[in-house]
């Protein structure tokens, strides 16, 4: 059994993506600079609470399982994407504000990456990684009904 509520991080997932997606809609246009600061550090206490919650705890029930395809699975995930929470830090870092309206080309670009690095994971993690996570927690709950 995952000791993690699985439907709070999915809602997590949801809330990211959206902040995602305002601050992709915002640097859309390379040539017209945008106030992203305050969706830069919304997406980050998000993102990176999330993260240290999949990183500390999921990740690693996960790997404890007894089932060998659930623990390579998880593994294999994890070392895929798993540092996008180190990545998203030093992004965070290299662009403060005034580095932002100096290099608002480099900025779009940078962000790009790794937005596009986050939607990866997100949807690995969506398409992949939850559905065992739930299905373990599905079989714990079965198993709990018929032993009461």
């Amino acid at each position: 059994m995952i000791a993690m509520n699985m439907d709070e991080l999915g809602t997590q997932h949801e809330e990211i993506a959206l902040i995602a997606a305002q601050l992709r809609q915002a640097i859309a246009d390379p040539d017209q600079p945008r106030a992203v600061s305050a969706l830069r550090w919304q997406l980050a206490r998000k993102l990176m609470a999330h993260l240290a919650l999949e990183d500390r705890i999921l990740y690693p029930a996960l790997q404890r399982q007894g089932d060998d395809r659930i623990r390579a699975t998880a593994a294999r995930i994890q070392a895929e994407i798993g540092a996008l929470a180190e990545s998203f830090a030093r992004y965070m870092a290299a662009w403060t504000d005034e580095r932002i309206t100096r290099d608002w080309r480099g900025f779009c670009a940078d962000s790009d990456r790794i937005l596009d690095a986050l939607g990866r994971r997100i949807d690995r993690e969506e398409r992949i990684l939850y559905p065992l996570a739930r299905s373990l927690d599905d079989q714990a709950t079965g198993q709990i009904a018929r032993a009461g």
